[in-house]
This record gives structure tokens, sequence and C-alpha cells, in this order.
């Protein structure tokens, strides 16, 4: 009687067990050091069967890559003991010879002293994914984090840089002019003025890239405005290469209209390059609905929404993959050394982002390249609120005059550039006011009363261009103040730039320049200033 019961109670725990592993949501698979002796249900959706059978009586190696199960089997021999395994990285074959990244624990056993292992499989693909997303995010927020303390650094050098370039085409032109120059002389300043330029078309890149360039965007119609480009395109190209536009589409963005030339004008440089036996570039312009958004680079996109599009795609040599992940940083070129800066596709990239853009590259080697631009669409409604907020405060005047003999108020820190300004005005007529900072600016105002102009640069120690308007406007609410900056409007507002009438001269500038711009913001300003100042 007692037997009976006990064998019963030996059968009710054996299908208990079976029960158990058979409903178990893990993959569980017996096997006796050969074959698979027991495979749940589970085991057969991972391995993609339709039957038990297809696991059951094969070899573990033919789903399992068990170097860890010979150990197992040696333990077991050597102590006879029991021990519970760790969770070891597999790769699962699934009946169909496709593989899942798996982990596996063995918990060896003797079955009738025969060595076998009970093999708890758990698929781990989704928190491989998971894994793999979080390290994308992680590097594309170090990424993003150099390329801003880049972008910070070749802001400020270009600022730098701008302010000496200032001086430099400042002086040349005073030697230019000089009639003690014999000719010459005169060539070898001009060979400065030219590199001066070069310089300063190097710090607009820079500028550019690090978005801090000078920023003045507008509602156009992108078709016109590309075809508008075409002469510039073919200039850069030369004889040897074939122009095609399909240039139809007419939606309207919000962009700012010298920016976009120097995209163009880059990215035909770019493909001039890649096509030095000759080509043809393509210029395609559409429209495109993109309703869940945009993949785009190393994990990037681009969010839901209507786009102005613009393919520009060469015939050249073309990129492979490596060379397209780095094709946007700063530097980096695949020209020989001397034949390029390695900020034109880095200047273009800042230039989308600038303007709320964005764009792609597809290539490889020897299929050319196709550069894609999405600007957003800008709606009507949007036009209809824009034509009603008032001009821009920060467009450069030109084009008119002013009688000389208005008071200036110069402001600037930097007595190289201080000292071409000033001489640039005086020499025009201009009575001139000279300040190293903004402490000075104001002691001299309270000295002398109001100026008719103040010309102060923004970015300065103590108390900037911003603050300094800010305390006068205090004192004379209509004071006429022009901002002298390399940087965008944005960078300007950044730093304190108030929220009133007033202009931005753009470093670096000529004496001509400066004395134009002067001049066309005095005559502006004459009706509503009616007398001059006495500063």
């Amino acid at each position: 009687m007692t037997a009976r019961v006990g064998a019963r109670s030996d059968r009710e725990r054996e299908e208990r067990y079976q029960q158990l592993v058979e409903l178990a949501p893990e993959t569980i698979l017996i096997h006796d050091g050969v074959r698979i002796v027991l495979a749940n249900a589970a085991a057969v959706r991972l391995a993609g069967a339709t039957r038990r059978d297809q696991l059951v009586g094969h070899p573990i190696e033919s789903f399992l890559h068990p170097p860890y199960l010979k150990a197992v089997e040696a333990h077991l021999l050597g102590s006879g003991a029991v021990v519970r395994g760790t969770p070891v990285r597999d790769a699962f074959r699934r009946v169909d010879g496709s593989e899942i990244e798996v982990e596996v624990t063995a918990i060896p056993f003797l079955d009738q002293g025969r060595p076998s292992a009970h093999l708890v499989v758990h698929d781990i693909t989704e928190r491989l994914l998971v894994q793999d997303a979080a390290r994308q995010a992680d590097e594309r927020l170090q990424q993003a984090q150099k390329m801003e303390a880049v972008g910070a650094l070749a802001g400020g050098v270009a600022h730098e840089v701008n302010n000496m370039m200032s001086v430099i085409l400042g002086f040349s032109e005073f030697l230019l002019r000089s009639p003690d120059m014999a000719e010459p002389r005169l060539e070898d300043v001009r060979q400065v003025v030219r590199a001066a330029e070069r310089t300063a078309a190097v710090t607009r890149q820079l500028l550019a890239f690090s978005r801090r360039a000078f920023h003045q965007p507008q509602v156009l119609d992108l078709g016109p405005a590309v075809r508008d480009l075409e002469a510039v395109v073919r200039l850069v190209l030369g004889e040897e290469r074939h122009l095609a536009m399909a240039s139809d589409a007419s939606a309207r963005v919000r962009v700012d209209k010298g920016q976009l030339e120097q995209v163009f004008v880059n990215l035909a440089l770019n493909a001039r390059d890649a096509m030095s036996a000759g080509g043809t570039l393509t210029i395609t312009t559409a429209e495109a609905e993109l309703p869940d958004g945009l993949a785009a680079g190393e994990g990037a996109g681009i969010p839901a929404g209507s786009y102005a599009v613009v393919m520009v795609q060469d015939t050249g040599l073309g990129m492979d993959v490596a060379t397209q992940l780095h094709v946007f940083e700063p530097f980096f070129t695949t020209k020989p050394q001397g034949k390029g800066t390695g900020l034109g596709l880095a200047a273009v990239d800042g230039i989308m982002k600038q303007n709320d853009g964005y764009i792609t590259v597809s290539s490889a080697p020897g299929l050319g390249a196709t550069f894609t631009l999405y600007l957003p669409v800008v709606s009507d409604a949007t036009v209809f609120e824009r034509r009603k907020e008032p001009r821009s405060n920060f467009l450069v005047p030109g084009g008119d005059s002013a009688p000389p003999g208005a008071t200036i108020l110069l402001v600037e820190d930097e007595p190289a550039v201080r000292a071409v300004a000033a001489r640039s005005l005086e020499r025009a007529g201009f009575r001139v006011f000279q300040a190293s900072g903004g402490a000075v600016a104001l002691e001299l105002a309270e000295q002398h009363g109001e100026p008719d102009l103040v010309l102060t640069d923004l970015m300065m120690p103590g108390i900037g261009g911003g603050e300094l308007a800010r305390r006068l406007r205090e004192r004379w609410p209509g004071l006429l103040i022009l901002f002298m900056s390399g940087y965008a409007v944005e960078e300007l507002l950044r730093h304190g730039l108030p929220n009133a009438e007033g202009a931005v001269l753009q470093k670096p500038f000529t004496p001509a320049t400066l004395v134009r711009t002067v001049a066309a913001a005095l005559a502006a300003a004459a009706p509503r200033l009616g007398s001059t100042g006495s500063c």
C-alpha cells in the first residue's frame, strides 16, 4: 500500500514538473550530453519549428554553440556535484538557419549516472536593441557636445580673426589711396588684400559651421531662388563640367538668401573637385511630405512635416561609407594637403541647421554623390504673420549718403580696429569721439551730450555693446546705434543686444564699407533726428 502511494506521488510530481516546464515562458531544453531529450513549447517557438520532434532527438550543437557544456560535463564527472551555471552569451540557430542572440543558463545534473544539462535559454534580441540604441544615443550626445565645443572655439577664433582682418583691410586701403605709393608697392598691397579677403572667407566658413554666422532669413520661393544661382554654379563648375537644373518646385521657405548661395557654391566646389575629369551636376527641387519623419546620418532624424527638397547630384568619384560618416565634420577632407580646408561641407551643415534645415548624403565609390537639402515649407499663415511684423532691426543699411560733420561716438576695445574706424570716419568728414569700452563711452556721453550715432562693438569686456546701448537709450530713447560684429543676430541677442532700433555692420569691413554704412544710417534717420547732437 505504501509503495503504491509513493509511486503515485512520484508520477504526480513528474507530471507537475512536466507541466511547469511546458508552460514556462522561457525556453527550456534538456539534453543528455549528446542529444536533446526535452524541449518545451517556448523552445519550439524560439526555434521557429512547427513540431517538437524538430528539436527532440537532434544534437544540441544543431541549435547552440556550447563549448561551455563540455566544462559542465567535466565538472560533473570530476566531482559528481550538482552546480548551477551562470548565464552565458550564445547564438541560437533556428530551423530556418537564422540566428538570434540568447543567454543560456546551464544547470547540470546526473540522470541515472549520466551527465545531463537543464538549459534555460533567454532571447536577448530586444535587450540588445535597447542597449544599442542607448549606445548610439550616447555617442550622438558626445559627438554633439564635441561639435558644440569645436563650434564655440571656431566662433571665437573667427571673431578674433575678423577683428584683425578689419585692421589689415583698413590699413591696406589707406595705402592703396596714398599718392606716394609706387606701383610695384601697390601690387604688393593688393596681394595683401587678396590674402586678407581669402582669410575672411575662411572665417565665414568657420562661423557658418558654428552657426554663428550673420543671419538674415527671409521668406522666398525656393524654385526661383535656386534658378537665380545657376550662373554662379556654372562659374564654379568651369567649362569642363555640365550643369542640369530642374527647379520647378514653388514651395516657400524661410532662409538667408546669402547663406543659400554659400551652400550651393560649397556643394558646387565639392562636385567640381569630385569630377576632375569632367561630369554632370544635376540640381533638382521638389516638395516632400514626411508624415513619419526621416532617419538621417548617425541615427539623427528629420522631424515629420512638409519640406522643400533640393537634390544636388554629381557624377564624380563617390565616397565609401566611412567617408560619408565624417563628411560634415570640420577639417575633415580627402583632398591633398593644401587643396582644401575641410570646412566647406561643415559650413553647409551649419548653415542648414541655422536655417532650421537638414542635409543628408548618399554615395558609393565610383557612383557619384547626392546631397539632399530639406527646408521646412512656410505656411501661408506664417507668411501673413511675418508680413505684419515690423522691418528687421538688424539689416545693414547702404546706398544712401548723409552730409558730413555728424558726431560719432566710436566704442571698440581693440585699439587697431578702433584706429582704422576712427581714421576712416574722420577722413570722411565725421567728428569722432573714441572710447575703449562701455564705461569710457558713458563718461564721454556724460561730458559731451548726445551724439548723432553710436558705433559700438558688441563683444567687449566690462560693459558690452548691448548694455551700453540700453543705458544710453534710457537717457536718449531715440539714439541711433550701429553695432559691429561678425556673429549671427541670434548670438547677439544671447549677449545682450537690445530689442530696439539698430543695425549690424558685419566684420571684417573695409573703410569704404564702414563710411557708407554710417552715412546711410544717418541719412535714413535724418528726418527723425532733426538736428545733430553735441558729443
